[in-house]
This record gives C-alpha cells, sequence and structure tokens, in this order.
C-alpha cells in the first residue's frame, strides 16, 4: 500500500462524496420495524403518459449536416459543433451527433440555472467503454456544474454535482448496473433541491439517488460531449448522442417514463434472481488475507513476543525499551556481540550494593506494557554471561513500579561466556494475579558476589501462550479472529513493508530463517520502527498453515519506495533470491533450500501457487517494472512452469497470470464502485484485489465504512470469474500505534476487537454460494447485492446505504419446486453512520441471526436502513 492513500484527479469526485447506488439483486431481512415505502419519486404508476414542463433547450440534432444545431425549444439556444463532431443515424429522430472521432458542440450560455431545481436528458451510445467521458454538462469556471455521463471510478453511467466551482469531492448518483456499447440508452439527471436530493434515471427507470443540499449556478457553456475540470476540458464522449433536453424544474419518475417512452408501471421497484441459470462460479480461492507489518500489526501485534527491542538492535545509540534497576549502568556494548547477527549485547554494570537487600538488573517496557492475566504460563529466553561467575539470576513480570511480582523464575547460575542456546524459563501467574496491561519484565540479581560486575544480556525474549502453542508462535486472540473468517491464501510480507525504503531496509528472507537470536532483524522504515523478523518465513508459512490456506508469496522484485530500482545484471541476485526463496518453500529436503527448511524444523515442503512479482510498481517512474517482470517472469517460470505469477502493475512483455489492483476509496466511492467489475473484457487478464478498502474510522472502520466495504465485496463476489482473489488491507492496527487511520482489527496488548468491516466480510464469505446468479434490480437506489448458490441454498446479500428502511418486492425465477416459507437473515446495522466498535465497546455493532417467515416466489422483504444482510432461502 502507499504510504500516504490518496485518490487519484478525477477518484476524489466520488472519493470525498456522497454516493448512493442500486444493486443488482437484494435479499431479505425481518421485519423489525413497521413498513416503509420507497420514495414516490421511484413508486409512482400511472397507465397514461404525463405532460412534460416546457424545455428550456431542446436539441434533436435532426440537421444530418452543417456546423449547427438548433434548439427546438424556442429559446435559440443554437450549438456549435467542435472539432470532429459530425453526424449518424438517430434514435429518436433521422439523426443524431456523432463524438465516435472527438468534438463536442456547445451552447454558449448555460440554458438552465443550476443553482434551482433542474433536470437534463439525453440518449447516449457508447462507442467505446471505459473512462469519463460526458454527455452533456455545463462550464462553472474550473470544473462543470454537474456531469451526466458515464463514470470511469464506477464503471456506470452517472449524475455528479460539486459542491463548489473547484476541484473537491463530488454528490454521484450512479446506475446500477454497467452499460454496453453500441446500444442506445437514455439517460436523465434530476436535481431536487426540495428534497435534497440528485438522481439518476436509466430508461426511464430510478437507478440512483444521493444527498446533495449544495447548488451553484454554471456560467459558462452548455457542452454536449465533454466536460470541465480543472479548468480544463476533459472527459471525451465516444460515441453518438441524441435527443437533448434541459428542464427548468426537477421532473417527477412519471414525467421520466414519458420522457424516456416507457410505460410507467414498468419503473416500479422490483428485485429479480434467476435461481436456474447461474452466471457463473464464485472463484474457490476469492477470500483472503493481506499482512505486512504497519502499525505493530507483527512486532507487538500477531507475532506474540512481549519484549519490544529484545535484540537490543532497534537503535544504534541507545538501549530503547530498556530501563535500568537498582542503580545499574546500561550501555550498548559492540564489542560483545552475541554472534554476526546480533553484534551487539547489553552491557550492565552493576552497582557495588547490590545484594539481598537492593537488587539490581534491567526491565524491559514491552509494547505499551507487559500484559498479565491470572493461570497463565509464559516462557523466557535469554542469553546472558558475566564478568565472573553469578546467580541466581531471578526474571520477573511485575508491576511498573517494581511492587508486585506477578510470576518469576530463575537461573541458578551464569558464567563468562554466552551459552550456545539461550536459557528458557517457565514462569506462571497465580490465581490471584490481576488482568492488566502495566506490567514490566525484569531480568536482576541479588547476588552479592555481583556487586560491581558486569552482565551482558542479548535476546531478552518472554512469549505468552501461542496459537498451536508454536513456540515462536502468533498471539492466539488475533489468530483465532482470522481463523473464524476462513481465508483461502494469506498474502505476505507485503506490502511497503517487502520494498523498504531503500535496497538494504527491504524484507531480506534470508535473514529471517533459522534460530530467531541469529536473524539480525531490520528496520522497517516504510512503517517507522524495528522489526526483529522473528516473524520470519518460516512462521509466515506456518501461520498459512495454521489457517489451513495457501500462501501468496511476495518477492522482492529490484524497486524500493525511495524509487531506487535495479535492472540488469544487477538484478540477477535478487531473480536467484526469488527461486531460493520458492525452493525453501517448495523443495524436496534435498534440495539446498529444502534442506535449510527441514533443518530448521519443517521437512514436509509448503504448497504454493501464486507469487507476486514486487509490490505497487505503478509508482515506478522509471518504467522499468516490464523489464523486471520479465527478468522473474522467464527464470521463475523455466523453473517452476506451473506457478501463477502475479504483475503488480500493466506489463506488455509478458502475460502475467493475474495483475494486482489495490483500491483505498471514501466509502460512498466503494458503494459507488461496486459495478466496477461488471463489464471487464472477460479475455482480459484475471485480477486480484490485493489491497482495498474504505477509508473512514480510527483505528477501525465505521458502520459507513463497513456499508462501503460490503457493497465493493458484493461487486468483487459477482465479478468473481475476472477477480479471482481479493483481500482488505491493512489487517492489524495497534491502539498506540495507529499510523493508518482504517484497519479491519484493532487491539491493545491485553485484549482485540473486529470492527463492522470485518463482521460484513464475514457475513458475505461465509454465507457464499458455489455459484453466482444473474438478477436485475429494478428502482432501488441505495442498493448493492449479490446472489449465489450452492445446491437448494440460496444467498441474498444485500447493503442498504440508505438512511431509511426499505420494501422491497422480491421475485425468485426459474423455480422448479417453489421454496421454503422459512429463512434465516442475518443482519448487521446499526444507529448511525459513525457508529463503531471499540476496546471498551467492541459489541457495539455485530451481526444478529433470526428466523424470518412469508418466503415464496414472490414476497417482499423490509430492509432496515445502514444494513447489511444476508437472507438464506432454501429451494424444495
Amino acid at each position: 500500500m502507499p504510504s500516504e492513500a490518496g485518490p487519484s484527479r478525477r477518484a476524489v469526485l466520488s472519493a470525498i462524496g456522497v454516493a448512493s447506488l442500486a444493486g443488482t439483486f437484494a435479499g431479505s431481512v425481518p421485519a423489525v420495524a413497521a413498513p416503509a415505502t420507497v420514495s414516490t419519486s421511484a413508486a409512482s404508476a400511472s397507465d397514461a403518459a404525463v405532460a412534460l414542463p416546457a424545455a428550456a433547450a431542446h436539441w434533436t440534432f435532426d440537421e444530418g449536416s452543417g456546423t449547427t444545431a438548433a434548439d427546438a425549444s424556442g429559446n435559440a439556444h443554437t450549438a456549435t459543433l467542435q472539432g470532429a463532431a459530425g453526424w449518424d443515424t438517430g434514435k429518436v429522430g433521422a439523426h443524431s451527433l456523432n463524438l465516435t472521432a472527438g468534438g463536442n458542440a456547445t451552447a454558449p450560455v448555460p440554458v438552465v440555472d443550476t443553482s434551482a431545481a433542474f433536470s437534463v436528458s439525453a440518449w447516449v451510445n457508447l462507442a467505446q467503454l471505459g473512462g469519463y467521458q460526458t454527455a452533456v454538462s455545463i462550464d462553472g469556471k474550473v470544473v462543470s456544474a454537474f456531469y451526466l455521463g458515464l463514470r470511469d471510478d464506477t464503471g456506470t453511467f452517472a449524475f455528479a454535482r460539486l459542491a463548489s466551482d473547484a476541484t473537491q469531492g463530488a454528490a454521484v448518483a450512479a446506475a446500477a448496473s454497467a452499460p454496453a456499447a453500441g446500444t442506445w440508452t437514455h439517460l436523465v439527471g434530476v436535481n431536487d433541491p426540495a428534497s435534497g436530493v440528485t438522481r439518476l434515471y436509466v430508461n426511464g427507470v430510478l437507478e440512483g439517488e444521493t444527498a446533495y443540499t449544495g447548488g451553484w449556478a454554471g456560467t459558462g457553456a452548455t457542452a454536449i460531449g465533454r466536460a470541465l475540470y480543472g479548468g480544463g476540458q476533459v472527459d471525451q464522449f465516444h460515441g453518438r448522442i441524441d435527443d437533448v433536453q434541459l428542464f427548468p424544474t426537477a421532473l417527477t419518475s412519471d414525467q421520466v417514463a414519458t420522457l424516456a417512452g416507457v410505460p410507467v408501471e414498468s419503473t416500479t421497484p422490483l428485485l429479480s434472481v434467476d435461481v436456474s441459470t447461474p452466471a457463473h462460479a464464485v472463484s474457490p480461492i476469492l477470500p483472503g488475507l493481506m499482512f505486512e507489518d504497519i502499525n505493530h500489526s507483527g512486532e507487538g501485534g500477531i507475532y506474540a513476543e512481549l519484549v519490544q527491542n529484545r535484540s537490543m538492535m532497534a537503535s544504534d545509540t541507545s538501549p530503547v525499551h530498556w530501563s535500568a534497576v537498582g542503580g545499574t549502568t546500561l550501555t550498548l556494548d559492540t564489542s560483545t556481540p552475541l554472534n554476526e547477527a546480533l553484534n551487539r549485547s547489553l552491557k550492565v554494570v552493576l552497582p557495588s550494593g547490590t545484594g539481598p537487600s537492593s537488587r539490581s538488573g534491567v526491565s524491559n517496557d514491552g509494547f505499551w506494557g507487559i500484559p498479565v492475566r491470572p493461570r497463565t504460563t509464559y516462557t523466557a529466553r535469554l542469553f546472558a554471561k558475566a564478568s565472573r561467575r553469578m546467580g541466581p539470576l531471578t526474571v520477573s513480570i511485575e508491576s511498573a513500579d517494581g511492587g508486585t511480582v506477578y510470576a518469576s523464575a530463575r537461573i541458578g547460575h551464569i558464567g563468562t561466556t554466552f551459552p550456545d542456546r539461550p536459557f528458557e524459563l517457565t514462569l506462571r501467574t497465580g490465581a490471584n494475579a490481576p488482568v492488566t496491561g502495566d506490567a514490566r519484565l525484569t531480568v536482576t540479581t541479588a547476588d552479592p558476589s555481583a556487586a560491581g560486575e558486569t552482565l551482558w544480556l542479548q535476546h531478552v525474549s518472554l512469549f505468552p501462550p501461542t496459537y498451536n502453542n508454536r513456540p515462536n508462535g502468533l498471539r492466539v486472540d488475533l489468530m483465532e479472529k482470522l481463523v473464524a473468517l476462513k481465508p483461502k491464501f494469506l498474502r505476505f510480507p507485503g506490502g511497503n513493508f517487502l520494498e523498504g525504503n531503500t535496497i538494504a531496509t527491504r524484507f531480506n528472507w534470508k535473514n529471517t530463517i533459522g534460530p530467531v537470536w541469529e536473524r539480525p532483524g531490520h528496520m522497517d522504515d516504510a512503517w517507522g520502527y524495528w522489526s526483529t523478523d522473528g516473524l520470519g518465513l518460516l512462521e509466515y508459512l506456518q501461520w498459512v498453515e495454521d489457517m489451513k490456506a495457501q500462501p501468496v508469496l511476495a518477492v522482492f522484485a529490484g524497486y524500493t519506495l525511495k524509487g531506487d530500482h535495479v535492472t540488469g545484471d544487477a538484478l540477477q541476485p535478487f531473480v536467484q533470491d526469488a527461486l531460493d526463496e520458492i525452493e525453501y518453500v517448495t523443495g524436496p529436503v534435498t534440495s539446498t533450500w529444502g534442506a535449510r527448511r527441514a533443518a530448521d524444523g519443517h521437512p514436509k515442503p509448503f504448497p504454493l501457487e501464486y507469487v507476486e512479482i514486487g509490490n505497487e510498481d505503478w509508482f515506478d517512474g522509471s518504467g522499468s517494472y516490464d523489464s523486471r517482470f520479465t527478468a522473474f517472469h522467464d527464470a521463475i517460470k523455466a523453473k517452476y512452469p506451473h506457478l501463477k505469477l502475479i504483475a503488480t502493475t500493466t506489463v506488455t512483455s509478458r502475460t502475467p497470470d493475474l495483475i494486482d489492483e489495490h483500491y483505498y476509496l471514501a466509502p460512498s466511492a466503494a458503494q459507488a464502485a461496486t459495478h466496477k467489475y461488471d463489464n471487464r473484457d472477460r479475455a482480459s487478464t484475471k485480477v486480484f484485489v490485493g489491497e482495498w478498502a474504505a477509508q473512514e474510522g480510527r483505528p477501525t472502520p465505521d458502520l459507513n465504512a463497513a456499508l462501503g466495504d460490503a457493497s465493493w465485496l458484493a461487486g468483487l463476489i459477482r465479478n468473481s470469474d475476472q477477480v479471482l482473489m481479493e483481500c482488505y488491507a491493512p489487517l492489524f492496527s495497534h491502539v498506540k500505534n495507529n499510523v493508518w487511520a482504517t484497519n479491519l482489527i484493532a487491539y491493545d496488548n491485553l485484549t482485540s476487537y473486529v470492527s463492522p468491516s470485518y463482521w460484513a466480510q464475514h457475513m458475505l464469505t461465509s454465507k457464499l454460494g458455489e455459484l453466482v446468479l444473474p438478477a436485475t434490480a429494478r428502482a432501488l437506489p441505495g442498493l448493492a447485492t449479490v446472489a449465489t448458490r450452492s445446491g437448494k441454498h440460496v444467498y441474498l446479500a444485500v447493503v442498504n446505504y440508505g438512511t431509511e428502511k426499505l420494501d422491497v418486492p422480491v421475485e425468485l425465477q426459474g423455480l422448479a419446486k417453489g421454496v421454503r416459507k422459512n429463512a434465516t437473515a442475518t443482519v448487521l446495522t446499526g444507529p448511525s453512520p459513525t457508529a463503531a466498535n471499540t476496546l471498551t465497546e467492541p459489541t457495539t455493532l455485530v451481526p444478529r441471526t433470526t428466523a424470518v417467515a412469508g418466503a415464496g416466489q414472490t414476497f417482499t422483504t423490509t430492509l432496515p436502513p445502514l444494513s447489511v444482510t444476508v437472507l438464506e432461502l432454501t429451494m424444495v
């Protein structure tokens, strides 16, 4: 991930604004309150067409030749064709405006007052998909007063308005599905200040509605086929446009239906799911996890080590996190290393008064304290030697002031050389020990013969119980939360942590294997703290093994965060490092690195299918990634042809198996982008969305972000024939080191909690079928949905992003024998968008599962406001 999240030039339009989006299919929730009706603008029906107000401007484009288009409204707003604009066959009349080769048509004045109510309509026919393509707009000085057309960030048609004449966040009413090229589509954007919303209608049906309380008047030209942004003309439309009209009023839904030429009754809300004809299979490896050591996610996080700076390597000048006990003098001693990796030790000069009544030694403050619980067994390991034989040496867990000892153990004596292996001690707290995170670890002596002598310490370690009781293992509560998600894979070790700011501070995997006291560690300069690399390659692989998942191994690819890049012959050592790393993971014990893995305690090779080459190499301004990827690709495929390789940005010299795309969005943008992949070329490279998250809430997402996350994930599931793998990021944050604001799970040294985004993902991925079902939603703005099926079980997942509950008519098509009346609904909701879980209130937002009745081929379900719902139906 980037060190600072930031949207692109146009992504900012939706990244800060409020968007609402109709989903493609919806589910049901228990009727928890009185039914609500869908807004009359969406639900009114009539058998007859209704009268339209007089248009402020109306261009039919029926001229078929020349360079001007007359205004049929009678208001003399003649539009002039610009650039490559021309003519073609029309939708409504004989001709249309053809902008396939570029150009536009403009009237020199704003034809409506965009600070008041207005509506804009057009028939559009896209010649190509992708990018921002604006059909109609009115210029301000810096930006357009509105944008009606195709948006790149949502992949759909949209009606967008900015709060003022400046480049800033937008309110985006986006369509409920992706468009198709070569098809005529009728668009209507409605600005309704009386209701405080803007709306988008597609072919007469309400598909997007979003809050918009601003309103400012565009003072420039009315443009057809382009827009204005940052003071420049942008968003060239490619295709044909016909019958453009602007009205000085907010059209009703009935008027829009009349304008589109469709029966009003065909525009009322309805959600249809075809249970008999699946669209495609759900990717069997879709949901996973991404980890990098950020926010003390590893050190002080899931890596269970409780001592901070156990190796004395975190600073070259002082023994940080170590303090004197009993008047000792502490210094770093480079003349007394433990080994080549840990090339210094902590020198402790004991005072002359050391004795039974005056112990002396050192203490460590841990990661914001050492956690203590009653009846808990801890394992301490350390290397120690002294200027003369002395002892005993006492290792204790005690209160911060040293007044209370919670657990202790002794080393009978230490000699004048470091032992070959660390001393190992077991410390047990009693039944009356408190639950506290404010303890410290001490190593002291009260031996009078130690007075005035010197003690050297290295690799002073303390572990609590770990997941699966691994000696160098992981924190139990955090692992339990991950295992509950049932991830299919773990992407590691990052992330920026993989690259480092410099080549010297990259994740050098060869320095992360073997005994932990032989690992030098490195500065995690991407995120500002020391990594002991105790959480090394083998530990990552065992982590994956414990989750019954598979690894997605990211290898360093010759690029660092500060822009250093390696190419040509200089890259070959890093290519060889990657080959060696793969051999360590997968090689037999007869291979060089497979033998090393076996020596490290794991003779059995690990399974490996995916290798990612680098991380976020779109930041490499040198353009070297194509050649760097080629070097890794050719070497890896030559030796391991079965492996699938993931590129981190577009390459042309070789074809990757997947491409990794990252998205950090505002909740509204995530919700609006639920259809981003709907229209993706199915013959293009498959996608790994290796990092994504809605950015709101600290240190974890609030409900608003969770709704955005659920909407985005619904789109990924719906398109999992293209998006084969996905993982949210970042995974963890210590509450005391929340550098990256929004993270899935947070903790202190004692407790942890999960966010509503965690629960949303848990709901959508645990109640997930094997097949994606096709469906359509009509006139249901504010919803994002996906439906899947396994056997007779149908799962309808729906996100209601709105602040009102909705009654949604549901129709199940293709039922052979019907559906059982009794169903199960799991619902996550809360009192406000900013509601969140915390360490002290971890269950404010949790899903509730209830039995519901009344399901059938057709039924109506009530969706609570601000909710994620998964309804499980059973076919008979």
